[in-house]
């Protein structure tokens, strides 16, 4: 029987491709059984690249591939109408999204109240009907800030229906910055830093203080930027100017950590205190790096 019809999934979401791989125990993805599949991966068309209906067009036909037997005896053994329901933890392309960290005194509050807070935030900033955002919210340790994610009521209601329809449950759907936040750890050692999270249509910046997260803000990279290590140095720095918390905190006395696509470092050390490469990626396209992360 195909490998593909008991085993859990992992599934990423970029804004070009959808990958779904089998989401296997550590050990096992150590040695590289052979009895765990490929990957599938599926080009969004390139007309409907960044849209959420050929997102979900082609998370259609990736779930639809991972499900194909792969021989006669198979096909008479597994109607598709009775195969397996299968389990997924999904990982989208931060693009998909919004994110956002506030500061104030969060410590008494419930969490009926902060979600309104943070609806608030994203539907006064953006512009958008509340009603159409899903939002997640994390309280930071000592209660002075929350971090806030938002995603389209409608996408996610399009992926589980999708999914659903192709016989698989899904047990966790995230963005991929609070995934790579929480795997991140002490990263700065217990200072000041910022964080800068490098992908092909957008950069985020997080501001770090004692390995507590207190500013957020993102940069939209058009072609030939996330390429061009002195224009995504030039932005960090403006970056870093927004998300400052002290009026004295200069960016040449801060480190930053680089985290994505491979870039120089030199623009970087010439403007922040030391530029401090994270483990790089490795060589897959953004999506399979989605889909690893939901491994």
């Amino acid at each position: 029987m195909s490998p593909w019809l008991n085993s859990p999934v992992a599934i990423g979401v970029g804004t070009r491709e959808i990958v779904v791989g089998a989401r296997v125990p550590w050990p096992l993805r150590l040695r590289k059984s052979a009895s765990v599949a490929e990957p599938a991966s599926v080009a969004i068309p390139e007309e409907q690249c960044c849209t959420e209906p050929g997102a979900l067009d082609t998370l259609r036909r990736a779930l639809a591939d991972t499900h194909i037997v792969t021989s006669a005896a198979d096909a008479a053994t597994v109607p598709q109408a009775f195969l397996p329901k299968r389990n997924a933890h999904v990982v989208l392309d931060d693009f998909w999204g919004n994110h956002a960290i506030l500061r104030g005194d969060f410590r008494a509050l419930r969490a009926r109240e902060l979600e309104e807070i943070a609806l608030a935030h994203f539907t006064d900033t953006y512009g958008i009907d509340g009603a159409s955002l899903v939002v997640r919210f994390s309280v930071q340790r000592g209660g002075r800030a929350l971090f806030a994610s938002a995603v389209s009521r409608e996408l996610l209601d399009g992926i589980h229906d999708v999914s659903a329809a192709e016989h698989v449950g899904i047990s966790r759907l995230s963005l991929c910055l609070p995934e790579m936040l929480n795997r991140i750890g002490d990263a700065a050692g217990g200072g000041e830093a910022l964080l800068l999270f490098v992908a092909d249509e957008q950069m985020q910046a997080v501001m770090i203080e004692e390995n507590r997260w207190v500013a957020y803000d993102a940069q939209r990279l058009f072609p030939g930027d996330a390429g061009d290590a002195s224009r995504l140095a030039e932005l960090a720095e403006q970056l870093f100017e927004r998300s400052a918390t002290r009026a004295n905190l200069k960016h040449a006395d801060c480190k930053i950590y680089l985290f994505g696509i491979e870039t120089e470092l030199a623009p970087f050390e010439a403007r922040f205190a030391a530029a401090i490469r994270q483990a790089p990626p490795a060589d897959h396209s953004p999506a399979h790096r989605l889909m690893e992360c939901a491994q």
